[in-house]
C-alpha cells in the first residue's frame, strides 16, 4: 500500500516538472519570437562596430580590425536582402536603426572571456507604461565568445558567428516576398527623442526574479537561490520599494522586472569568469514607435559586479551564500539609489520667517 502511495507520488512530482520545464521552454520560445518580430520591417538600418574593453597591447592584425569588421558585416547583410543604410556617415543620423556590433578582447582572462562579441539592434521605443517617455533601447541582443586566446581567427570566427545570428532572426522576422503575409506598412514617423527620459519615473513597484547560473561544476551553495530572493525583496521592501505579486500589478507597473543573474564559479578551475559574478537588469515593457502593436520587453537599467571566495577554517576556497549576499547587496544598493532617486518627493521650499 504504502509503495503504491510513493510511486503515485513520485509520478505526480515527475509530471508536474515535465509541465513546469514544458512551461519553461513555451516561455522562452514566446519571448524569443517576441525579440524577433522587433526586426519586422526594420529598415534604413546603420551598421556599427566598436570596441567594449581591450586589454594588452595592440598587435598589428587589429590595427585596422574595426574597420574589416564593419566592412565584413555590411558585406554580409547586404547580401542577405538587409535594407542597411548607405551613409557613411560614423556620426549617424538620430533615430535611425543601429545594428551595433560591440568587440571585447581580453588578454588576462581570469575573470572574463578573450573574446567576447555582442550584437545589439537599437530603435525608437516607448514605454509601455508612460509613451511620454521617448528613447532607443536594444530591442534584440544576442552574445557569443571565444577563445582559448585572443587571436585574429578567433575575432572573426566569433564576429561571424553573431552576424549569422542576426541574420537568422532577421529573417526569421522578414521571410521572403513570396512567403510573406500582406501586412499594412506604418510610417516611420520622425519624432525628437526626449533628452535621456528617467525611465524609473513614476514607478514603485517591481518583481523580482533571482537566478543562479552554474558552470559544468557545481558551485552552488545549499538554499543559495531561495536566500538571495528573500534577502532582496527585504532589502527592497525596507527601501520602501513594492514588490509585485500579481498579474493585475505588474500590468500597472509595465511589468517592470528586476533580474538578478548570479553566475558562480568552482575554485582551481579555469572558466574565464569572476568567483561571483553578479549581472543586474531592469527590464519594462516598451512599444516600437514604428509599429505601436509591437511590444517587448526591453533592458532600460542594467549593472553587473563580481566578488572572490571565501575560505574555510583550513584556508580551502569556497563560495559561501554571504559571500555572494555581499555582491548582491552592492548591485541592490545600486538600483535603490537609482529607483528612487527618480521617484523622491520634491522638497518643500523652506520658508524663512523674519525675527
Amino acid at each position: 500500500m504504502n509503495s503504491s502511495a510513493n510511486n503515485s507520488s513520485v509520478i505526480a512530482k515527475i509530471l508536474a516538472l515535465t509541465l513546469l520545464l514544458l512551461s519553461l521552454i513555451a516561455q522562452v520560445a514566446a519571448q524569443t519570437r517576441e525579440k524577433e518580430q522587433t526586426l519586422e520591417n526594420l529598415r534604413d538600418i546603420e551598421v556599427v562596430v566598436k570596441y567594449g574593453r581591450v586589454d594588452g597591447q595592440q598587435e598589428e592584425w587589429q590595427a585596422n580590425l574595426l574597420q574589416r569588421l564593419e566592412d565584413r558585416a555590411r558585406q554580409r547583410l547586404w547580401e542577405a536582402g538587409v535594407p542597411i543604410s548607405q551613409s557613411m556617415d560614423k556620426a549617424g543620423v538620430p533615430g535611425r536603426p543601429r545594428v551595433v556590433f560591440t568587440v571585447t578582447l581580453n588578454r588576462a582572462t581570469d575573470n572574463a572571456p578573450p573574446v567576447l562579441v555582442t550584437v545589439q539592434a537599437y530603435q525608437r521605443v516607448r514605454l509601455w507604461r508612460d509613451s511620454a517617455k521617448e528613447l532607443e533601447l536594444a530591442t534584440w541582443t544576442q552574445s557569443g565568445v571565444g577563445g582559448p586566446m585572443v587571436t585574429e581567427k578567433m575575432v572573426l570566427d566569433v564576429f561571424n558567428g553573431e552576424v549569422a545570428e542576426f541574420l537568422k532572426s532577421y529573417s526569421a522576422a522578414n521571410p521572403a516576398p513570396s512567403q510573406q503575409v500582406p501586412t499594412k506598412t506604418i510610417a516611420d514617423t520622425p519624432a525628437r527623442l526626449n533628452d535621456a527620459p528617467n525611465t524609473f519615473d513614476g514607478l514603485n513597484s517591481t518583481g523580482v526574479f533571482v537566478s543562479v547560473r552554474e558552470d559544468l561544476f557545481n558551485a552552488q551553495p545549499t538554499g543559495l537561490q531561495k536566500f538571495i530572493q528573500e534577502a532582496a525583496e527585504t532589502r527592497l521592501k525596507e527601501a520602501g520599494i513594492k514588490i509585485i505579486r500579481y498579474t493585475n500589478e505588474s500590468e500597472q507597473a509595465g511589468h517592470a522586472h528586476l533580474y538578478l543573474w548570479i553566475k558562480l564559479s568552482p575554485p582551481n578551475v579555469q572558466t574565464w569568469d569572476p568567483p561571483i559574478g553578479v549581472e543586474s537588469t531592469f527590464s519594462q515593457w516598451i512599444r516600437l514607435v514604428r509599429d505601436p502593436k509591437k511590444h517587448t520587453d526591453a533592458v532600460t537599467w542594467k549593472s553587473q559586479d563580481s566578488g572572490p571566495f571565501a575560505k574555510t577554517d583550513n584556508g580551502s576556497l569556497v563560495v559561501t551564500n554571504e559571500a555572494v549576499l555581499d555582491v548582491v547587496n552592492r548591485q541592490l544598493d545600486e538600483f535603490i539609489q537609482a529607483f528612487k532617486g527618480a521617484n523622491s518627493p520634491p522638497q518643500k521650499a523652506q520658508i524663512r520667517v523674519p525675527e
